[in-house]
């Protein structure tokens, strides 16, 4: 029997097998960031932090999260009237479940809370999520892009026919699967069309200029506060480094947590963020410092919140017995997500 086969009649050995796969991905991420960097070096760089650094950096990932939620709330729009609280808490407890299960698995919470407060179709909120990726995907090249030109870095940037060939070829995609017919007398095809039209009606606040006139400015202010972050810890340990570095710096998180990993993202984000920085000539001691104050300001205010929220819509107010636990939501995800 495959070992898939064996996975699925057995879904806690499933779980398990993916928390040891994400584990292990972490601690080879976490031996390739700090495998020669001065420990006692790089935590005595922590304890001289400016704590008002700190303050600051909290105090900039909070206005971050309250811009995010403003953002989709714009981008659900064309699907219905969704409540900015609502928003927000469907973006934070997503994120939450992100930093307390592997592999990035908490991503679907956001279809299924929204399903359970609004009826929201799953496809639909599937199309919104991807409009919200592709703002924030969309925007940070552009830091990038301007970033690297300003740092002489333009040589590891691709060609402008290149970036002009793939943004047309993109746009070319995107164009054919928009013209796809919506039904077919064949079920099987008819189901997977119906899912597509779905997914493309959740897309369509890219159509709606008042939605873009919001999604853009906010989202290319949303990477500029994440830099600045950085930029903000850099002071704090008395070693400034420009805002175009922390783009830079920022982009190569984003890549790096891509990969399936333990809650948190712990070992990516840390390789991700020294990989650049020492790339950038930001000494070892001072760029492990940086990568794992980085990754607390966003943890730990993620992981709180985020706990806040589950206890008030999930806990609060229910019998003991009625409680849903994590395991329960992730059972009903599972569902949603089928």
């Amino acid at each position: 029997m495959k070992l898939t086969q064996k996975l699925k009649k057995h879904p806690k050995a499933s779980k398990a097998a993916i928390l040891i796969f994400g584990l292990a991905i972490s601690a080879f991420c976490l031996f390739l960031s700090f495998a020669k960097v001065n420990i006692p070096k790089t935590f005595h760089q922590l304890q001289q932090i400016d704590p008002w650094a700190v303050v600051v950096a909290l105090l900039l990932v909070n206005i971050h999260n309250f811009l995010l939620a403003f953002r989709w709330k714009h981008l659900l729009s064309p699907l219905g009237k969704v409540g900015y609280w609502d928003a927000f808490w469907s973006l934070r407890l997503a994120f939450f479940f992100n930093a307390a299960l592997p592999a990035r698995l908490g991503e679907p919470f956001r279809i299924w809370f929204l399903n359970r407060r609004y009826k929201l179709s799953p496809a639909r909120v599937i199309g919104a999520m991807g409009a919200d990726r592709l703002f924030d995907f969309v925007t940070l090249c552009v830091w990038v892009y301007i970033s690297a030109l300003i740092l002489n870095l333009r040589g590891t940037l691709p060609t402008t026919k290149t970036i002009v060939g793939g943004g047309i070829a993109i746009l070319g995609i995107i164009f054919v699967l928009a013209r796809l017919p919506k039904t077919s007398r064949h079920l099987w095809l008819n189901n997977i069309l119906q899912f597509h039209a779905k997914l493309f009606e959740g897309i369509s606040s890219l159509k709606n200029p008042r939605v873009l006139l919001i999604a853009l400015p906010v989202s290319f202010l949303g990477w500029v506060i994440e830099a600045a972050i950085l930029v903000t810890f850099s002071y704090g340990l008395d070693d400034p480094f420009s805002i175009y570095r922390a783009f830079m710096v920022v982009a190569a998180v984003n890549i790096a947590i891509s990969i399936p990993s333990s809650p948190g993202n712990i070992g990516t984000f840390q390789l991700g963020a020294m990989t650049m920085l020492i790339f950038l000539n930001v000494p070892k001691t001072q760029a492990g410092a940086i990568a794992i104050l980085y990754h607390l300001i966003q943890l730990v205010p993620t992981t709180l919140i985020g706990a806040a929220g589950y206890y008030f819509h999930f806990v609060k107010g229910r019998k003991k017995t009625e409680t849903l636990s994590i395991e329960e939501i992730g059972e009903k995800l599972e569902k949603t997500a089928d």
